[in-house]
């Protein structure tokens, strides 16, 4: 009886899914809260995993303290009817986050689609439902109290494979870069244009009324 006690508590102390989730206040940084989105819709990275743009089933996904670097596994499609051994991969899982870290520790964040890591604030467990906006998604994770910047900010979420998407943010709404294009571009002229005047005005070209007027028509425009 009692070697088998010893056994239990033997492995009761090596279980890390025990030892290793997550507590206290931690604050994702941008890079890390977008990976965050793809995890919760089951998405790799596409530049290294050959079937990323699969949907499969978030498995378990590790942090570091400091919130910058993290390390995830899915469980593919075709393992669904029979589950995949989250528990024996958390070491794993752990360690490759750690080789990221640069000395920060880590530990497990998230359950499939259940945030484990706890910071006191309320709990956190994306539905299937919340899946058709990964606004909703990533909402619900800043109201968890793990993200403080601008969700809006998030870059867009292609729902079908769960990459994201550069030409739209996480409400869906296109990023006109023509736009910034074009205030970049106007904003040079401007400055160009004002060096030609003060020069024109400094040579003895332009009074100082006309100076004062070009400069306050072109403000204008």
């Amino acid at each position: 009886m009692r070697f088998l006690v010893l056994i239990f508590f033997y492995l009761l102390s090596t279980n890390q899914s025990f030892a290793k989730t997550g507590k206290g206040e931690v604050k994702l940084d941008k890079n890390t809260m977008e990976y965050l989105v793809m995890y919760m819709y089951g998405a790799g990275n596409e530049k290294y995993s050959g079937d990323a743009k699969r949907k499969n089933d978030p498995d378990i996904m590790a942090l570091s303290e400091d919130g910058r670097s993290f390390y995830y596994y899915y469980c593919p499609a075709e393992y669904r009817a029979y589950g995949c051994n989250q528990d024996g991969i958390v070491g794993s899982v752990i360690k490759k986050c750690e080789s990221y870290s640069g000395g920060s520790p880590c530990f497990i964040f998230a359950k499939k689609r259940r945030i484990v890591w706890k910071n006191g604030g309320p709990k956190v467990s994306i539905k299937i439902k919340d899946l058709k906006s990964p606004y909703v998604v990533a909402k619900k994770i800043q109201e968890g109290g793990f993200y403080d910047g601008d969700i809006s900010k998030l870059k867009g979420i292609d729902i079908a494979t769960g990459q994201t998407n550069e030409e739209q943010n996480i409400t869906g709404e296109k990023i006109n870069e023509d736009k910034d294009n074009l205030k970049n571009s106007n904003n040079q002229n401007l400055v160009q244009e004002l060096e030609t005047l003060s020069k024109l005005y400094e040579s003895g070209s332009l009074s100082k009324e006309e100076f004062d007027k070009a400069k306050k028509k072109l403000f204008n425009k």
